[in-house]
Parts: structure tokens; sequence; C-alpha cells
């Protein structure tokens, strides 16, 4: 088949040009400022609308094994394709763990069947995730995983996290840190701070992340071996990535929407809404300016979702009984032009933090940006469209986001993966 998508605002990280795309056998086969309608099996008209790559997730929640009654690669993929999402990473915290050639093998074909999305599975580090011993790399790696973690839980030891990055290296896999000193962090709810103290709610220190952070840090300098630093939350988290990575450590890091969009502020003023409940815990105000700081200079190179679907028993509870998490995918874009809106990021930038940059980091090499031969996965964008958030508009099987009521600036009006269209705004 053949889509044509007129007069659209091509964003790539490098330049914004008005152009026609036309796509053919699941590529894009001609970019060119007025092509000719004739022949074109479809056209979708892309006047007034931006051309984005289609988004790369680093960080997503599919529940899938053991827990689909939260979220399942269907629904999913649903929720990625309404999101702009062409590409996700499906983090190992299911039940039980990815941690075998036959549980990733499983979800990157049911994915394939799907056909919505990529989704490419994340082997666990550790068997079991339980930080002894080290799953078998290699066939993970056949299986499809583009990365490890053991998401959730940090490697306490230290030549544990040593033995992962040089065995990682040998099948070209990412390990995707999670940076928490649990001795720390150990049965805190929220960020530790005046709110805390007042309400007398155990808290997690900022030190929690940051003396984690630096160890990881300094193990990947001494093995000249690159790590990705998942949902970064502070202020001085960003300092010392931006200190490493002046060093020329070899590191990324990702942030995602709520830890630059919400803060302790909210908590407090939603009076301990269990919605706003994730980790690592929202931080100051001070954080949120300082993460939105580092998106701008690149020092974070990502906007992850960390997407985390919980039902609604495990949400709707007092806070300190709540699991911790909210959804994202359907927000991400939304978010994340607020940062546009204040100057932080062009939208270039944006399309670096969404499409580009991930696809580096991930050494996917035929996505991520707009260019003749490379795979059609695209996301038009409509950035002054106006969306009310509601139960019923949200397409994750989950519900459990602090933006139920709100209006939010900018929407996704069609997602297209590998040519084809799969998702488009009904309005």
């Amino acid at each position: 088949m053949k889509l044509l998508i007129k007069q659209g605002v091509i964003v790539n990280p490098d330049f914004k040009k008005r152009a026609d795309i036309l796509i053919e056998n699941s590529q894009i086969s001609r970019i060119e400022e007025n092509i000719s309608e004739q022949g074109a099996d479809k056209i979708i008209s892309a006047e007034g609308k931006f051309i984005f790559p289609g988004f790369i997730d680093l960080h997503t929640h599919l529940r899938t094994p053991g827990r689909e009654d939260e979220e399942d690669l269907l629904s999913g993929s649903l929720s990625a394709t309404k999101g702009g999402f062409t590409t996700l990473l499906s983090m190992p915290n299911t039940i039980p763990p990815i941690d075998n050639y036959e549980i990733a093998l499983r979800i990157r074909k049911e994915a394939e069947k799907i056909g919505l999305v990529d989704i490419y599975p994340v082997g666990a580090i550790t068997k079991n995730r339980e930080g002894k011993e080290i799953s078998e790399f290699g066939f993970l790696a056949e299986a499809g995983c583009l990365a490890v973690s053991d998401d959730g839980f940090p490697l306490k030891e230290t030549s544990l996290l040593r033995r992962a990055l040089e065995y990682a290296e040998n099948f070209n896999l990412l390990v995707i840190s999670h940076c928490e000193d649990l001795s720390l962090s150990k049965g805190g709810l929220i960020r530790e701070s005046p709110l805390s103290a007042e309400w007398g709610i155990p808290s997690v220190p900022e030190i929690s992340e940051t003396v984690d952070l630096v160890r990881q840090i300094e193990v990947a300098r001494y093995l000249n071996s690159r790590v990705h630093f998942a949902h970064i939350s502070s202020k001085r988290s960003a300092e010392l990535i931006k200190r490493a990575k002046e060093e020329g450590i070899n590191i990324t890091a990702e942030t995602c929407p709520h830890y630059f969009t919400f803060s302790l502020k909210e908590i407090e003023e939603s009076g301990f809404s269990p919605l706003y409940k994730v980790n690592p815990p929202l931080g100051r105000e001070e954080d949120k300016l300082a993460l939105k700081e580092a998106l701008k200079e690149g020092v974070i190179d990502v906007i992850a979702t960390d997407h985390a679907p919980h039902t609604y028993l495990e949400k709707e509870v007092d806070f300190k009984s709540a699991e911790f998490g909210m959804i994202g995918l359907e927000f991400a874009l939304p978010l994340s032009l607020g940062l546009v809106r204040e100057g932080f990021l062009s939208l270039e930038d944006l399309t670096c933090r969404l499409s580009y940059r991930p696809a580096q980091i991930l050494n996917l090499k035929d996505r991520g940006y707009i260019k003749e031969g490379l795979r059609a996965d695209l996301t038009i964008v409509d950035t002054e469209r106006e969306q009310l958030i509601t139960k019923e508009n949200i397409f994750s099987k989950s519900k459990n986001t602090p933006l139920l009521g709100k209006v939010l600036k900018g929407e996704v009006v069609y997602t297209i993966y590998k040519g084809k269209i799969v998702y488009s705004s009904s309005r």
C-alpha cells in the first residue's frame, strides 16, 4: 500500500521543514515539497500538524506474564499507539520474571502477532531478580532482548554489578540500572522533606538515589562500560550525571514526565492521593526545575514513561497501602509539550528526547529519524488540540493517573507503524 502524508511539518532532531512523505512497503520512499496524489492508496492531510519519528519508550511495564489483569500486550500496545509510541522496552518485573529465553521469546512473538508496535523484552539481570546469580545474557539476546535490568531492585553487590556490565558488553545489551540504596529507602512512601516530617510519614531521602548513582558511575568509569540510569528524580542526581559525562564516562539517563510535571506540592494539595505515589518518589519543586534544565542541556538523554499499570483495588486505598506507580504512555506527549511551551525544549529537542536518542542508545538504526529509506514509524501530532482525560478514553486496562478530569494540550492524531496506520484520533 502507498500511503501519502501531505503538508505536515517534519520534525527531526536537527531541523524542521514542511514536506510530503510517501510511504511504500513499510519504508519512507520519498520526501519532497509536493508529491502527486496520483497512485496513492490513502492520503493523510497533515496540514497544521507536526510529524515526528515514532516515539520510543525505554521503560514500560506491560505486566506480561502474570499480571494481565493490570495490563497485557494487546492493551499495552493500544495504549502505546494512542500515545504515539511505536517501540517499547517491556520491563522484567513480571510473574515470573523475564529471566530466560522462553519467556523473552514468547513476549517477542506475541507482540509480533499483535502487530501494533515493536515490543522488546528487557531481560532480568539476575535469575528471578533475586540479585544473586546472573541470568544467561546470551540466550536473552538471542530471544530478542536489547537490554537487561533488575528494575525495582538495585544490584546491592558491587561485584555483581561489575560482572553484569562486563557480561552485557559481550552481547551488546544495554544495562538499565535502578539506583536505590535499600538500607536508606526501606519502608519509605514519599520523599524525605518538611512534608514527611510534619505528617510523620515514612520517607525516602534523596541520598537513597544519589549514593547508589555514584557507586554505579564509578563502576562504569572503572570498566569503561556503558550503563543507562532509569527514572532519575532529583536535582543532585542530574548534577552528578552532568559531572560524569563531562569526565567522559559512558552513561546515559532518563527521567519521566511525572518527575518534571508533579512534586511534593501535588501530593500535599491532593490530600495524599495514592495516584501520586511512585518510586522513586516525587521530589521538590527545585528537583522538578532541575530535571527540566537537565533535559534542555542534554544531561538527561531521554524521556521515558515508566508506565506502571495497577488495578482499581491496588490504588484506591490509603496512601500507605497503595502500590507505587502511574500509567504514562498516553500522556507523555502532551506533558512533554509543556516543556516546549515553557521554553526548555524546542520541538527538535523533543524529537531527540522521545525518538532519536532512544534509538541511538538501543542501536536501532532504522528508526528515530525521518529520512528516505528508513522504516516508516511516524507520529503525527496536533500541538494545539486539547483533550479531556477520562477513564473512558484511556486505552490502558488500568486507569491509575492523577490526570483524570484534567485537560491536556497536544494530542497524537495518527500513529504509523511500519507504514501502517495503527491509531487515528476519532475527532
